[in-house]
């Protein structure tokens, strides 16, 4: 009995993936600059978003596909994120906040504290044929104008509708749903010792 439940949670553990996602990180250049890199990502129930933080003041800000610019009232904000200029782009050590994927709804993301959300800084998580990547920058095109925060601090707390703590490494509670990244897997070397236990166990 005790293997087969040990045997359930590895391979929970091991079927988690991380999704880091460069902030401030132009994907097509792959050097510092605006939006998101990866800008669409199709994670799974149980999977978690990284957001790592480049040069500059950033943000990432959850939104709905129809209004891309405004924050979702109640959905996930990472607060303003300050990174030194002088920093190389994948730097070790970036801030990151880890944001739990906890259903395969799509999900819709900009960066509030660049100001550039019209020009194409969003993130689409799981985007479906009908509200597609595309389609959801297009929609932040057409969007008004809207000022970014009036300060930025890297101390600033990331919020969601049920809460959250951070830290340089944070974690955030799940995202609300509002309507082929390579990730890695998270704890493989930590499920392999386990695995050892269970075949020790048989």
């Amino acid at each position: 009995m005790q293997a087969i439940l040990l045997l359930a949670f590895l391979s929970s553990l091991v079927s988690a993936f991380d999704y880091t996602v460069g902030v401030g990180k132009d994907e097509r250049t792959g050097k510092k600059g605006m939006g998101f890199d990866p800008s669409s990502i199709h994670p799974q129930a149980g999977d978690s978003i990284v957001f790592e933080f480049r040069s500059g003041a950033h943000s990432a800000v959850q939104s709905t596909y129809d209004n891309p610019c405004t924050p979702l009232e109640g959905g996930f904000n990472s607060g303003v994120i300050t990174v030194a200029d002088n920093l190389e782009v994948d730097a070790p050590g970036l801030p990151q906040i880890r944001l739990l994927v906890n259903s395969t709804e799509p999900l819709w993301f900009f960066d509030q504290a660049g100001g550039l959300c019209r020009e194409g800084a969003v993130l689409s998580a799981n985007p479906t044929s009908t509200q597609t990547a595309g389609g959801f920058v297009e929609n932040a095109s057409r969007a008004p104008a809207s000022p970014p925060p009036s300060s930025s601090t890297s101390s600033d707390s990331p919020t969601s509708s049920t809460g959250s703590t951070s830290t340089s490494t944070g974690e955030a509670a799940p995202a609300q749903s509002s309507g082929s990244n390579t990730g890695y897997r998270d704890a493989v070397s930590g499920a392999a010792v386990l695995f050892g236990l269970v075949i020790g166990l048989l």
